[in-house]
């Protein structure tokens, strides 16, 4: 069959090359509109800002992503400007920000007075909920991802309230009366507790994008499960404090990081019956073993098939090896040829050496999780924090106990690769620090020594927490046996005594502000 050609119509071809010629001109602004975003996001990322910071993704993905309408700056933005500008000068003049955790917009305002950053802790939002519908209790990362956010928005909006209360008051005043008057910044840079980022790379993002919403100046990101971060999109300058629990860490979830092949834990004992760890758990909970005899369980199968890693089980076999006459060259050999190698290509390596595959397993000894055993410690900190560092504004190396000298030892080993990165320090209410020995004098010198190694953070993550609990702890058994007179001797006069502006609550609320706004 052959199909009939219509005839073009001379009208319809005149329209369609009008549009093409209208179409080519669309497509060459809208290029050169994409060009300019280009060029401009470029000329953000050279800022002196950015100059340690590795991208591994450029402008033109970040244009694309950011849809037509150009993103507008947030407030959130301008204050982690705010933040970097205090950072540098603490690193400047070795004179570090410390800090607390604050809970509420009262704790906020307080800290306003003396202190330059604000710290928003995850444990305690979690453990004092500021989203609705939601179980109240520790920080195990099962708290909606919104719920740190939230609890940023609340103090951001609280800061801004009282920005613009103390403003008017200031500014409604005469030159000479202004002249007297305290001048607080409320608008202190908020720093908050992104734990691991609630989920995979896209849950990471949607946190992130909510903490620029909300008003956070710093998130940091553990390592614990997951990580990453794509802040560009919004083109925030909110900084990136990549932080570490490796120093302490028992359990890791994958082997696919052959920079953690090192430090994970395997056994060199062979199971008799052919069953691993989890697999012998599993049949002993089938059989109704629970609780702590599991627990012993698992501690008396560790102590039968000891744990080591690959690198101390070869440097084992080389010293039980009768054929091997200089042992000593034989490990060093080893431990320089299997330096940064996949635990795959260690074998080879060790066989090499000892002329024979060696037996070590790191599943065997996995648990019921399917997690493998980790060796924590400094080693394995600081060999994390050396892979997130071209990534990171600062970095944060958790500790087990408030040790100066060990505090040295590795920021020294850090800032000697990376000499222009910030390190944090969690001064944490989690140390028993009277049991550490301190005199009055240390503790006191503390802080400020620790700035001395480059720590230009630090932090006492649960202040707030705790100073809240203490407070109203003493008030409430002072309370039931002396009534008014607790609360006046406690409350009423230490504010009068160290100047509480929350003494007259209305006024620090705003009603005054709010008054003028009305009449």
């Amino acid at each position: 069959m052959i199909a009939r050609v219509k005839k073009p119509n001379l009208s319809s071809l005149v329209l369609s090359a009008r549009r093409r010629i209208s179409s080519a001109s669309s497509l060459q602004e809208e290029q050169a509109a994409f060009d300019a975003r280009v060029d401009s996001i470029n000329a953000y990322f050279a800022q002196p800002r950015f100059k340690n910071l590795k991208r591994p993704y450029s402008a033109e993905s970040v244009a694309t992503k950011q849809g037509s309408l150009p993103p507008s700056p947030m407030p959130s933005s301008l204050m982690a400007d705010k933040l970097w500008t205090l950072l540098d000068r603490a690193e400047k003049d070795k004179v570090p920000l410390h800090t607390m955790g604050a809970i509420d917009p009262v704790q906020m305002t307080q800290m306003a007075k003396w202190l330059d950053v604000v710290y928003v802790s995850g444990w305690a939002t979690s453990s004092v909920l500021t989203t609705a519908w939601n179980e109240v209790g520790p920080d195990l990362a099962d708290y909606p991802y919104t719920t740190v956010p939230n609890q940023v928005q609340r103090l951001f909006r609280a800061q801004q309230h009282h920005d613009r209360k103390i403003y008017d008051e200031r500014m409604s005043s005469s030159p000479g009366v202004r002249s007297t008057m305290e001048q607080i910044d409320y608008l202190r840079p908020i720093i908050a507790d992104a734990d691991t980022g609630h989920g995979g790379l896209s849950s990471v993002m949607k946190l992130v994008k909510l903490f620029a919403e909300a008003g956070a100046s710093g998130i940091h990101l553990e390592d614990q499960l997951h990580g990453g971060k794509k802040l560009d999109i919004l083109q925030n300058n909110m900084l990136l404090i990549a932080r570490t629990d490796s120093e302490s860490a028992r359990l890791i979830s994958s082997t696919v990081d052959i920079q953690d092949h090192p430090f994970i834990l395997g056994t060199t004992k062979r199971p008799t019956d052919g069953k691993g760890l989890a697999q012998v758990l599993a049949e002993a909970e089938r059989e109704g073993l629970g609780g702590s005899d599991l627990d012993h369980l698992e501690a008396e199968w560790v102590v039968d098939h000891p744990l080591c890693t690959f690198d101390q089980a070869v440097e084992n076999a080389v010293y039980a090896s009768a054929s091997i006459t200089d042992k000593e060259g034989a490990v060093a050999d080893y431990l320089r040829a299997a330096q940064g190698r996949s635990n795959a290509e260690a074998r080879t390596v060790a066989k090499r050496i000892l002329k024979q595959d060696i037996y070590w397993d790191w599943d065997v000894p996995r648990t019921r999780e399917g997690y493998y055993h980790y060796q924590g410690g400094l080693d394995a900190a600081i060999q994390r924090v050396n892979e997130f560092a071209p990534y990171a504004d600062m970095l944060w190396l958790e500790t087990k106990t408030p040790d100066l000298e060990q505090a040295r030892s590795f920021a020294r080993k850090i800032r000697e690769r990376w000499p222009d990165k910030w390190l944090v320090y969690n001064l944490s209410p989690s140390f028993n620090w009277s049991a550490h020995g301190f005199t009055e004098i240390d503790l006191k010198e503390f802080i400020w020594n620790l700035g001395k190694e480059g720590f230009v953070l630090q932090l006492v993550s649960l202040a707030g927490l705790h100073s809240t609990a203490v407070v109203t702890a003493e008030l409430a058994e002072k309370f039931k046996a002396d009534g008014m007179l607790a609360y006046v001797n406690l409350i009423q006069q230490k504010e009068k005594q160290i100047g509480c502006d929350v003494l007259t609550h209305q006024k620090w609320s705003g009603a005054n502000y709010v008054d003028r706004i009305l009449s």
